[in-house]
C-alpha cells in the first residue's frame, strides 16, 4: 500500500537525517508493540480492537513515509528491525512481552494464548513488517485482526 496524501495522489514522504529517523521510529516502538500485545493477548469488544488496529495503521503509514537525507532514500529493513524489534525484544522476548501484557492486565480480559506464543507472533509480525517498511509500504494487512 502506498502512503498517499488522502487529498491527492501525491506520496506522503518526509526525509530526515538517519539519526532523526531512528528517533522517530524508536519513539513509536513502545506504542506499536503495546498495541500488538493487546491485540494478541486480550479478549475485547470488536470496537476496541478496531481502535487499536486503526492506531497501529496510522503509526505504520507514518513510518512508511520516512526517508533518509540526502536523496530521500528508503530505510533498510535491518534498521527497522533494530529500532522496532531487536533493541526492545531480542534476547528477552518472553520477558518484554510479559511486561507489556502486565501493563494492561487490570483493564482487559486475558485470552488463553501463552506469553511464548504471543512473543512468537510478534516476532513473525515484525519479520513481515520490516520488509514492508524497507520498501516504503505500510503493510496494514499484517496487523492482527
Amino acid at each position: 500500500m502506498d502512503v498517499l496524501d488522502h487529498d491527492s495522489e501525491h506520496r506522503f514522504e518526509m526525509a530526515f537525517p538517519r539519526a532523526i529517523v531512528a528517533q522517530k521510529a524508536r519513539g513509536r516502538e513502545e506504542t506499536i508493540n503495546e498495541h500488538l500485545v493487546k491485540l494478541l493477548a486480550f479478549d475485547v469488544a470488536p470496537e476496541t480492537r478496531a481502535v487499536w488496529r486503526k492506531e497501529l495503521a496510522r503509526h505504520f503509514r507514518f513510518l512508511a513515509a520516512l526517508r533518509v537525507k540526502p536523496g530521500a532514500s528508503l530505510i533498510p529493513a535491518r534498521d527497522w528491525w533494530a529500532w522496532l524489534y531487536a533493541d526492545p525484544f531480542e534476547h528477552n522476548e518472553a520477558g518484554y512481552t510479559a511486561g507489556l501484557i502486565a501493563l494492561n492486565a487490570d483493564d482487559f480480559t486475558r485470552n488463553g494464548r501463552s506469553v511464548g506464543a504471543i512473543a512468537g507472533q510478534i516476532r513473525d509480525f515484525h519479520t513481515g513488517m520490516v520488509q514492508r517498511l524497507g520498501r516504503g509500504e505500510a503493510g496494514d494487512d499484517l496487523i492482527p485482526a
